[in-house]
């Protein structure tokens, strides 16, 4: 028998009702889409500061082949500082600002040696500035600290680190602000006008890689400091670039571990001067381009009491989490732990003391250039 199929034959597939989403399924993706956003955002973020960390330590690594060739021109490294006299007269006259007090930085001696030896030209032909605080004048420009000398006012890229970021920040009528500094050892006491530091760095006393005894592979060189965060307001709270004043240190260095605030801060009087870290590339001071190997990296900075450019402890310090960039003797740069082993801070000066092994673990050897220390460089 044949069935024949009329007009009204229906096919049985179901017709759509709708092409838009619910609001529940809306909901559900904007939920899921926040939840990748928020998972996302920190990766991002480590992986911009671990490009801002690469670039500080090639930073680094240019400023310790800078060294290296001017040991190569002058076979010893650059002082800590170094520059004209200052002439006859006491600090309480005006004769002190006419000169640079042999208070140029190791950073300002090898502008020539970082494609800036034009600027060096400029602080070294000295000249005529003033404003409310000195009239600059004769060879040598200006004591560094201050303001009024054009050349101290240059900022340089090449001596700032990108996880800070303040370097870039401050007036036009301001020195040049810095990052980095150079290792004067394991010392706390008066190191301020000593020519026979026990690390690398001295005063007006350049150092020869012969005189390295523990070898530059074993002995910290260059590493960094945060720029003081308030350059109008000394009294300033951030653990990054403050100081507190403690007396004292010489005698039991750990007086200073006291200092450190919760959640990034620091507890104590602060230093109501000018002389806060990072405060000038050119001005050569322990407290502004030298740090010392006694309390870990990232401890608090702490000065004593007679005045806070004479001595101290002064770690580095970074905004890196977790540690420091260092450079070497040798010009490699590795990343340092906050955690790496500091001995005994409560120990004595050493130089006070008359040791020659650094008390100060791992992190003290490293300081020094001939402490005979037999120690294994943490990778």
């Amino acid at each position: 028998m044949i069935h024949r199929l009329d007009g009204c034959h229906r096919t049985g597939r179901l017709r759509k009702t709708g092409d838009g989403f619910t609001l529940v399924e809306l909901l559900v993706v904007i939920a899921i889409i926040g939840v990748l956003v928020a998972l996302l955002l920190p990766a991002v973020q480590a992986a911009r500061e671990a490009a801002r960390r690469m670039q500080c330590g090639n930073n680094l690594k240019q400023l310790a082949l800078a060294c290296h060739n001017y040991h190569d021109a002058y076979k010893v490294f650059p002082p800590d500082s170094i520059g004209t006299t200052q002439p006859p007269g006491d600090w309480g006259s005006n004769n002190w600002k006419l000169h640079n007090g042999e208070r140029l930085s190791w950073m300002t001696v090898t502008l020539p040696f970082y494609e800036q030896k034009q600027l060096l030209d400029a602080i070294e032909l000295g000249g005529t500035a003033s404003n409310s605080d000195m009239v600059v004048t004769g060879r040598g420009g200006a004591m560094p600290l201050w303001t009024g000398y054009f050349p101290f006012r240059t900022k340089l890229a090449a001596v700032l680190c990108p996880s800070d970021g303040l370097g870039l920040t401050v007036s036009n009528n301001q020195t040049g602000r810095n990052n980095y500094n150079g290792c004067f050892g394991d010392e706390v006491w008066n190191s301020v006008g000593r020519t026979n530091r026990r690390g690398v760095f001295s005063h007006r006393a350049g150092c020869s890689v012969g005189q390295i005894k523990d070898g530059t592979s074993n002995t910290a060189f260059l590493s960094e400091h945060s720029i003081h965060p308030a350059w109008d307001n000394p009294n300033c709270t951030n653990i990054h670039g403050c100081y507190v004043i403690i007396s004292g240190l010489d005698q039991n260095p750990s007086l200073c571990l006291a200092a450190r605030g919760p959640s990034g801060t620091i507890l104590g009087t602060q230093p109501a001067t000018h002389q806060r870290r990072g405060n000038s590339l050119y001005a050569g001071f322990p407290m502004m381009s030298g740090f010392n190997t006694v309390l870990p990296p990232n401890a608090p900075n702490c000065a004593n009491n007679i005045g806070e450019w004479e001595w101290g402890v002064f770690p580095p310090d970074s905004y890196h989490p977790g540690g420091v960039n260092l450079a070497l003797a040798d010009g490699s740069v590795r990343f340092v732990s906050n955690s790496i082993n500091a001995g005994l801070a409560s120990n004595r000066d050493p130089w006070r003391a008359g040791v020659k092994p650094s008390p100060y673990g791992v992190w003290g050897a490293m300081g020094t250039k001939d402490g005979g220390e037999s120690v294994a460089i943490p990778e």
